[in-house]
């Protein structure tokens, strides 16, 4: 026998308004043969009631076997990526394999302190690092959540409980309200569903399904609101609409650094490879032709290696951008993947979401816009409408949208001017009749009857079976009216008509059709003024949402973003090239877009050059939001969206959005301050242990330069908070530049600890010590280098401008002063080696302050002059490049049969081309797969 779950009630469909279906009728139309067919995936037909009805027998266990075998396991596949290849590449990073080279000859030299110390920085380096991109890899896992464990499925002839993954194409199940869908489906029978896709599209209101287009169609990781229903399972796992969103996801070319982290890195590995120049010169030089012992050459060149990495940069970097983390919180954005701190300061085109973003996610009246027919006012219809809407459905969006904008349109009145009718009957809206019906009295003296609903049905109703009539005035205005509907329809309104019986006595139908409300999902108050401020920013904004062009269009209008709106269709139907980026680089939106446009529309973009953020609350934005080189989930996301993000917003609008851009680009200005230092204290050093060496024969201790490095980077921490003007455009990292700078910096450091050894050895001023004594001359020539050093941040923070131009925080100042204090008391107390005069420690302070002032003076005209023989390179934002071709290909793309070799990060890039080409994409998907699988010629540009 047959266990036949709850009755099933006679098939309702509802009238909806095309442009509500506009994202799954795209997908249904995709599925159905669109331009992107799976390969070899041939959905099953349900051309009529009748093919509905056969198929409600199910499948047999055989047959769902077999279904299985060639179709997989209805699961999400994971992309396996082992916790150690992660830390392999943290340790065979280039300046991870630097530091390692000092660790192993700190031991060989025996320089047990040294070891320690750089095994420390070492290790909170690569601790760093793997947490943030093992973290990132959990991003993927919350799209997973949204399907159901449990499923009633019909096998056999019988309904029964099974898993979720057991699901197959083919498969009849039993759906009701509360229940997430577990695969896409089709409907078959019962109730008409209302189905929640705010999980998947973040659209705000319920859809019916079907629609009145005869669409069964509804997507995995939707939810069902009300409805007894029967449906057929079409698409399972991968192939499924979420599954593709998923795949798109680990397919995500998204670079792991930041623009500003790759220049960084650039920049520090130009300048180790240098060091390492200078490091084999003075190896030969004191070894091969001075013919010193070989431990004391090494031990030399130990303090050059580590001169030549800035062991803390990663730490004092990553603790500044956590700092900045922190700050952005308080403007209600919460990030959660620290590149995104520098990303966004260089970003220049931000992709928005429609609905809840740009807009309130809330239907309402425009009371302005209201048409009426002679002989009516606006507040009338206003009133007329509202009175023909059911305050008790809480869950008819249009009802509660108009009873919304009914009290703020009367805010000081409305109760009293809804409560001067009397309701005596009220007739619901049904997808038969399409209309409500209310019959009142006005203070208990007039009857009045009221109706709402399709104008073509307002107007005259026909023989519907519902309360039947033809307003009286039809004939005179059905041209006018029909014009002012269709208009509003091209601006993108949803109308509604409104008709009155006034004195009705319930016998003579005297219906008067008296005029039209449009209805609009509205901006938000802040929206226009909101881009109008991130446009002053530099940073060009692109709608793109899956609602229809036209209210897209509307929108956009709205909010002064520009009337260029593409369609989804245009966007799909053109082909890889210059058409399609200049398409994609003028457009000003996007609509009816699916999760597949929007990852296109993103990569295409970075193609161009564009730093891109991308916003999204729905799992058919977490593709986007995954590749966006920003992505940021808004207020009210979905677990997929925020998983996918690197930015969550608090609170709604884009208001969040445009703080943190100005929060960032100070940022950016702070870390690249602390940078330019760092590199510029780097060749100094470098430089100065070096030439001391080849001139003076004066070696420094390793200890010394250790402590140098660790001892200054951590006083700086204190310019996370440091006062900086933000950017009024978004900030353009150039290595070149930042090498140039930093190169000038350095060499008058290096000039003024040259000449400060050559005072020292030529004056009375210092001690006679400095002659006699090789530790004496080595710990004054360590305070001398760590006082200018320290001092040097004040001047790179402002290096196209005096020192004295922006005054830095508090904070740095007492810091810094800290700093070299205690680098004067560890030196005239003989802790670090043998003391050195109060004396000599004045005249090295009164030697570097006058040096400070002389580099701050020199600094603008030098750097204008080198400036002047390197002109600005041409931007290549808007522009293809090779560079970024590669950087964005999609992994399908890519030849599995080459290897690729490269200097940045040799180690890890050569262990793991090794592994990718012998053992291919370690993809663990849940099904067990054959040579024979059709499943499995698929490609990601064949997803739905």
């Amino acid at each position: 026998m047959e266990k036949e779950p709850p009755s099933k009630e006679k098939l309702r469909v509802e009238e909806e308004d095309d442009d509500e279906g506009a994202l799954c009728d795209t997908v249904v139309a995709s599925c159905a043969g669109g331009a992107e067919p799976l390969d070899e995936f041939e959905e099953i037909k349900i051309k009529s009631e009748d093919d509905a009805k056969r198929l409600m027998k199910g499948l047999t266990t055989a047959q769902a076997v077999a279904q299985r075998e060639k179709y997989g396991l209805n699961a999400i596949p994971k992309k396996i990526v082992h916790w150690y290849t992660i830390l392999l590449k943290q340790l065979t990073s280039s300046m991870a394999i630097m530091i390692e080279m000092a660790m192993l000859l700190a031991l060989a030299v025996q320089e047990y302190e040294d070891f320690a110390i750089i095994a420390v920085l070492l290790t909170i380096n690569v601790t760093i690092g793997f947490y943030e991109e093992f973290e990132a890899l959990k991003k993927v896992e919350g799209i997973k959540s949204a399907l159901a464990p449990m499923t009633t499925v019909k096998r056999d002839g019988e309904f029964n409980k099974l898993p979720t993954s057991a699901l197959v194409p083919g498969d009849v199940i039993y759906l009701r309200g509360g229940d997430s869908i577990p695969a896409d489906i089709d409907y078959l029978d019962g109730d008409t569903m209302s189905v929640d896709t705010a999980a998947l599209t973040g659209e705000p209101f319920p859809r019916k399904v079907p629609n009145s287009k005869g669409n069964r169609r509804t997507l995995a990781g939707c939810m069902t609101v009300s409805g007894n229903t029967y449906c057929l399972v079409q698409r399972t796992g991968i192939f499924t609409e979420m599954g593709s969103a998923t795949l798109l996801m680990q397919q995500s070319t998204k670079p792991t650094q930041s623009v500003f982290e790759r220049s960084i890195i650039e920049c520090c590995e130009l300048v180790m490879t240098i060091a390492l120049a200078f490091l084999i010169a003075v190896f030969i030089f004191m070894y091969c032709i001075k013919h010193e012992e070989l431990l004391d050459t090494l031990t030399t060149i130990l303090s050059i290696l580590i001169a030549s990495v800035p062991v803390a940069l990663p730490v004092v970097m990553q603790v500044t951008l956590a700092l900045g983390a922190g700050e952005m919180a308080k403007q209600q954005a919460i990030v959660t993947h620290l590149t995104a701190m520098q990303e966004i300061a260089s970003m220049n085109v931000l992709c928005s979401d429609k609905t809840g973003t740009l807009t309130t996610a809330k239907i309402q009246v425009f009371f302005d816009k209201i048409w009426t027919a002679p002989g009516y006012t606006k507040e009338e219809i206003m009133e007329f409408c509202a009175l023909a809407s059911n305050p008790h459905a809480t869950d008819d969006p249009i009802d509660i949208a108009i009873l919304q904008s009914f009290k703020v349109a009367f805010p000081d009145d409305f109760d009293a001017r809804i409560k001067k009718y009397t309701v005596t009957k009220f007739v619901g809206f049904v997808p038969e009749t399409k209309r409500t019906v209310a019959y009142a009295t006005i203070q208990n003296k007039t009857n009045l009857k009221v109706s709402k609903g399709l104008i073509d049905k307002i107007l005259d109703t026909g023989d519907d079976g519902g309360d039947m009539w033809k307003c009286i005035n039809t004939e005179k205005i059905r041209d006018i009216v029909e014009k002012i509907d269709e208009d509003f329809g091209k601006a993108g309104y949803k109308t509604l008509g409104i008709a009155v019986a006034k004195n009705y006595d319930g016998k003579k139908q005297n219906m008067e059709f008296a005029g039209i409300i449009p209805m609009l999902d509205p901006p938000r108050d802040d929206t226009k003024w909101v881009i109008g401020q991130i446009h002053a920013c530099g940073i060009d904004v692109k709608m793109i949402t899956g609602d229809h062009q036209n209210i897209a269009a509307e929108t956009a209008r709205l909010i002064g973003l520009g009337d260029q709106i593409i369609k989804r269709d245009i966007l799909a139907n053109l082909r890889e090239g210059e058409d399609k980026d200049l398409l994609v680089k003028n457009a000003h939106g996007f609509a009816q877009v699916m999760p597949r446009d929007k990852n296109d529309v993103v990569r295409i973009l970075q193609t161009l050059n564009y730093i891109v953020g991308m916003t999204g609350d729905g799992v058919n934005d977490a593709p986007a939001l995954k590749q966006a080189h920003i992505g940021i989930a808004v207020e009210g996301a979905t677990d997929a969206a925020r998983n996918a993000a690197d930015i969550v917003l608090t609170t709604d609008g884009l208001a969040p959005i445009f703080t943190a851009v100005l929060e960032s680009r100070k940022i950016f200005q702070r870390v690249y301050s602390y940078v330019l230092y760092r590199i510029s204290a780097t060749i100094q050093i470098v430089l100065v242990l070096s030439l001391l060496i080849f001139i003076y024969f004066q070696p420094i201790k390793p200890l010394y330069i250790i402590l140098l490095a660790l001892f200054n980077d951590l006083t700086m921490i204190t310019i996370s908070y440091d006062n900086v003007i933000p950017s009024r455009s978004p900030e353009q990292p150039t290595i070149n530049k930042l090498l140039r700078v930093s190169t000038v910096f350095g060499l008058l450091m290096t000039v003024e600890s040259l000449i400060f050894y050559i005072f020292a050895e030529n004056t009375t001023l210092i001690s006679s010590k400095w002659n006699t004594h090789a530790d004496y001359r080595e710990s004054l020539i360590y305070l001398q280098i760590s006082i200018a050093i320290e001092s040097l941040i004040f001047i790179t923070r402002t290096p196209d401008a005096p020192f004295f131009s922006s005054t830095p925080i508090s904070s740095l100042i007492l810091s810094v002063i800290f700093a070299n204090v205690a680098i004067t008391v560890l030196v005239t107390s003989g802790i670090l080696g043998q003391p050195i005069s109060i004396d000599d420690a004045i005249v090295t302070w009164v030697y570097d302050i006058i040096w400070f002032f002389l580099i701050d003076l020199l600094k603008i005209p030098i750097t204008v002059s080198i400036e002047n023989h390197f002109p600005k390179p041409s931007s290549n934002v808007g522009k293809r490049t090779a560079e970024s071709e590669a950087a964005h290909k999609r992994p399908e793309d890519q030849d599995a049969n080459t290897l690729d070799l490269s200097i940045v990060d040799l180690g890890y890039t050569y262990i793991n081309d090794v592994r990718s080409f012998i053992f291919g994409d370690s993809f663990a998907y849940c099904r067990s797969q054959s040579n024979d699988n059709p499943a499995n010629n698929r490609t990601s540009g064949n997803l739905v």
